[in-house]
């Protein structure tokens, strides 16, 4: 696998546990309720063959890669105000990719993920700091970054072995997350589920 994604072996979460986390915590479980706001569109699946120098052994994975469009206000329905048919949300576009990295297509093996751009958030001008400070949201939101994930979940990704790329944070979220859970944000959520309704990914062991 590439090194960007790092080894599975050593990872116990899988995507089944993670739905499981997100389910049972009070502090995320509305996730569940504002998924239906995202819409994906494409979904890519690589299977990838690659030799580990370290394990001296040829490894199989596979990289799905996703695109989510989320609605906001006005959120998505399927037909506007007046009864006419609507595809899409009117406004500027929110797009998030999301990268899934798994040994086989199971909600059941170890993953490694991330939600949005591999890149780094950028703040006010004038200010460094959370939460004093003005975030320049729209520009982040346009560039791909997913502020959620930023904030709330990468540095506890990192820390349990399950993001995939770089962790730009530079400590807990204390703020955003303070008792460190480990969840599935909503468009994570809305992409498991499409996989599993798609039969890319299945529940077996």
């Amino acid at each position: 696998m590439s090194t960007l994604g790092g080894s599975l072996i050593q990872n116990r979460w899988t995507l089944k546990r993670l739905v499981q986390n997100t389910h049972r915590q009070p502090y995320s479980k509305n996730r569940f309720d504002y998924k239906i706001r995202d819409l994906v569109k494409v979904i890519r699946v690589e299977k990838r063959n690659e030799y580990q120098i370290r394990e001296n052994m040829w490894r199989t994975s596979y990289r799905i890669t996703t695109q989510s469009y989320p609605q906001y206000y006005p959120y998505y329905t399927k037909r506007d105000s007046q009864g006419r048919p609507r595809q899409t949300q009117r406004g500027y576009k929110h797009t998030y990719e999301t990268i899934i990295q798994l040994d086989s297509l199971s909600i059941n093996v170890p993953v490694k993920l991330r939600l949005g751009s591999d890149k780094k958030w950028r703040f006010n001008s004038k200010t460094k700091k959370l939460p004093s400070g003005r975030i320049i949201e729209s520009e982040n939101t346009r560039n791909g970054i997913n502020g959620d994930f930023f904030f709330r979940c990468s540095y506890i990704y990192k820390k349990e072995g399950i993001l995939f790329g770089r962790n730009w944070t530079d400590g807990p979220p204390l703020k955003s997350n303070p008792q460190g859970i480990v969840f599935l944000p909503k468009h994570l959520l809305a992409v498991v589920e499409t996989l599993m309704n798609y039969g890319i990914l299945k529940d077996e062991e």
